[in-house]
Parts: C-alpha cells; sequence; structure tokens
C-alpha cells in the first residue's frame, strides 16, 4: 500500500532492516510504528523463513516480534491472507487498531477563526521541554530518552504549539517526507479541552504544511476514539485504511 510507504518516512525506527520488500524497524519498543515490520511486498524467501527472520531480528533486540497489517476499506486479498496465517501461528492482535486518515490541502472544512483570539501559534524543529511534557505516548507519564530521536526521525518536522500567557495549551508534531505531510502527536491541556483547541491545533499543522507547498496530509486515530474521528471528518479527512498489529507467541 502506498501511503504506508509514504508514512514510514514519518515515523521511522532508529534501525531498519530490509527483509526483501519487508521493511522491519526498532526504537527500543517506543511505539507500535517504529518497533514493527511493515510487509509492503515480497519478502523474498518462504513465508515461515521470512516470519523466522522478523522474530530472530527482533528477539535478538530484546524486543517482541510485531508486524503491521494494514487493512484498506476496500479489502486487499493479500494483506487478509497474510493476517490469517498470522491468526493461525498464534500471533495475538494488540489492542489500539487505528484508521488512517487523509486530505487536500488546505482542509474543506478549515475557517479562519479555527485559532482562538489572543492564542499564539509557535513552531520549531526540535520540541523544547515544556512540549515534550505535554507529549503522553498511550497515557506514558515521561517520555524514554529514545523518543526524541523518533520524533525527529522524518525528513521535516515542526513541533507546533498554542500558547496563551506563556501557557501551553495544545501541541502536535507536524512531519514532511515524500511530499506529503503528516499529523503526529496531538495533544490538548487537560485543563483547556472541549473549547475547539483539538481543532485549532490540527489547523495549524495544516496551514504550516501549506505555506511548505505540501497539498496532502495524513493522520491515524485509533478506531475507538470516536470524537477525534468525528472532529477530523468534519475538518474534511477522508478514511484511507485501518491496520493493526499481530504479535508472535512468547
Amino acid at each position: 500500500m502506498e501511503l504506508e510507504r509514504i508514512a514510514a518516512g514519518h515515523w521511522r525506527g532508529t534501525e531498519e532492516h530490509q527483509v526483501g520488500g519487508w521493511l522491519l524497524r526498532a526504537a527500543e519498543g517506543f511505539t507500535g510504528r517504529a518497533n514493527s515490520a511493515l510487509p509492503l511486498g515480497d519478502p523474498g524467501m518462504p513465508l515461515d523463513d521470512a516470519l523466522a527472520a522478523v522474530t530472530d531480528w527482533y528477539r535478538a533486540r530484546g524486543l517482541p516480534p510485531m508486524i503491521q497489517l494494514p487493512k484498506p476499506r476496500d479489502t486487499e486479498q493479500q494483506g487478509q491472507n497474510l493476517d490469517h496465517y498470522l491468526n493461525e501461528r498464534s500471533w495475538s492482535l494488540r489492542p489500539g487498531p487505528a484508521f488512517v486518515m487523509t486530505s487536500d490541502l488546505p482542509l474543506p472544512g478549515l475557517r479562519r477563526d479555527d485559532v482562538p483570539s489572543g492564542v499564539e501559534v509557535t513552531a520549531a524543529e526540535e520540541p523544547d521541554d515544556a512540549w515534550a511534557a505535554m507529549y503522553h505516548y498511550r497515557g506514558q507519564d515521561r517520555l524514554p530518552r529514545i523518543a526524541r530521536s523518533v520524533l525527529t526521525s522524518a525528513q521535516h518536522q515542526s513541533f507546533i504549539s498554542l500558547r496563551k500567557d506563556e501557557e501551553l495549551l495544545a501541541i502536535v508534531r507536524l512531519s514532511i517526507a515524500n511530499s506529503w505531510a503528516g499529523i503526529t502527536a496531538v495533544e490538548v491541556n487537560k485543563a483547556h479541552r472541549r473549547q475547539g483547541l483539538g481543532a485549532a491545533i490540527t489547523a495549524a499543522a495544516c496551514r504550516e504544511a501549506k505555506s511548505r507547498g505540501i497539498t496532502s496530509v495524513f493522520l491515524q486515530v485509533e478506531s475507538t476514539n470516536a470524537p477525534a474521528r468525528a472532529l477530523y471528518e468534519q475538518l474534511g479527512f477522508r478514511y484511507s485504511h485501518e491496520y493493526h498489529y499481530r504479535v508472535a507467541p512468547a
């Protein structure tokens, strides 16, 4: 799937290795995408041998062998076959399947007043301490040291914040690679939720991407996160595909 090839350049492992057409990624366990194999294409060997190669590579790094499985909304037989093959061999489902959504820029649902009055939009090439402190990947209180390497792994990235009177209200990471923009790490200050800041920070990221000449953007959202999905639909994002992970038996 071409969009997953594109996305692989936006959120990379600190180690990467090819097994034929499969991309293996590792980053000390920080995030699923950066610590899973992406099976796009022929691994260049029998499937059992490819799974053994994946398993050995991850276990040599102290990581659970894991494979990311994109599933287009219009069924793709190859992906289904691999998912069924892994299920038969007791590769378990990892919680948290997600949708990938896309839009052209500018966003169709963007309004001129998306950023509230008095709120300052800032952007930096590196995440400052306040930005990093607000980003809670899967509820983690503190990011591991490897996180900064993953966050800055794209060809270009911008760490965007909404601030008012020096208080940090919301953050997002905008990445640019392969002629696409990617939106990740969206967080809103708990004390300021339900005030339209999710839309505002997304709009700010898309404006930044548009200013750099980018015309296509993607993001991912957990399948069960209905409020976020509704927000992105309202802004004009469309569903591309869903993906989940399979983890090898211990």
